[in-house]
C-alpha cells in the first residue's frame, strides 16, 4: 500500500520569553529581553529540533552579544554619571520574535533586535525567515514567485513605486540618492511572508533616516494565475 505523505498546514507554537540583566553594586546597569519561537508540534522531529536549536542558538548569540559588547559600554556609561553625580542610566536590549504567517504549509517570521544605550534613537535591526514545514528548511525570496520571475526587479519597481507614494503624501523620509540605495542596499534575504503578501525590508540608515525605522514594502497576493505575485 503506497505511503501518503501528509505536508503539515500549520504547527504549534510558543514564544519562550527571557529576562537578564547585568548589574554594578547590585543597580541594573543593562536590561535584556528575548522572545523567541519554540515549536510543539507540526513539524517532523528532526525538522522541529533543527528549528527550535536555531532559535535557541539565536538567542545565546544575542545574550552573548549583550555581555561581550552592549555591557562593558553601558557599564562605561553608568560609572561616568555615577562619577559625574548624573541620573544613572540603564541601558535596555531586546531579542522578539513575530510570527507572520503559519498556514499552508509555511511559516514566517521576523526578529527584531533592538538596543538602547543612552543614543537619542534606539537602533533596531531586523532579520526574517520563512521555513517550509513540507522540508524543514528555509524557503528563498525565489520559491514565493513563479518560475522565471525577476524578484529583484519587481521589488525595486515596487519600493520606487511605493516611495514615491510615501514622500507625495509625506508620510515618510527618504535619503536624496533613493534610487542608487534601493539597489545597493537590497538583500532578497529580508523579507517574510504574511496573509497580505511579500514583504520586503532594509535596516535602518540604508535608505532613509533612523528615525524611519527599517522601510518595509508589500507586493500583494493575488487569485489571478496570470498576476506575478502568488500564494506558495
Amino acid at each position: 500500500m503506497p505511503v501518503v505523505k501528509v505536508i503539515p498546514d500549520a504547527v504549534e507554537l510558543i514564544l519562550q520569553e527571557e529576562q537578564r540583566q547585568w548589574t554594578c553594586a547590585e543597580i541594573p546597569v543593562l536590561q535584556a529581553g528575548i522572545c523567541v519561537p519554540q515549536c510543539q508540534s507540526g513539524m517532523s522531529g528532526r525538522a522541529m529540533r533543527r528549528f527550535n536549536r536555531y532559535y535557541r542558538q539565536c538567542a545565546r548569540s544575542f545574550l552573548s552579544y549583550c555581555g561581550r559588547w552592549l555591557y562593558p559600554e553601558a557599564l562605561a556609561a553608568f560609572e561616568h554619571a555615577r562619577d559625574e553625580s548624573a541620573p544613572l542610566p540603564c541601558a535596555q536590549a531586546s531579542l522578539t520574535c513575530t510570527v507572520t504567517c503559519n498556514e499552508r504549509g509555511v511559516l514566517s517570521l521576523y526578529a527584531d533586535c533592538t538596543e538602547w544605550a543612552g543614543a537619542p534613537e534606539a537602533l533596531t535591526l531586523r532579520r526574517a525567515d520563512t521555513w517550509s514545514l513540507e522540508t524543514g528548511y528555509p524557503i528563498a525570496a525565489s520559491e514565493c514567485f513563479p518560475r522565471g520571475t525577476r524578484v529583484r526587479a519587481l521589488c525595486l519597481a515596487a519600493a520606487r513605486e511605493q516611495c514615491s507614494r510615501r514622500q507625495e503624501s509625506s508620510l515618510a523620509i527618504y535619503h536624496p540618492d533613493l534610487s542608487r540605495r534601493l539597489r545597493r542596499n537590497l538583500n532578497l534575504r529580508n523579507f517574510y511572508l504574511s496573509e497580505k503578501g511579500f514583504h520586503f525590508f532594509y535596516q535602518p540608515w540604508a535608505i532613509a533616516p533612523g528615525s524611519e525605522g527599517c522601510p518595509t514594502f508589500l507586493l500583494p497576493f493575488s487569485t489571478d494565475e496570470n498576476d506575478t505575485v502568488g500564494p506558495l
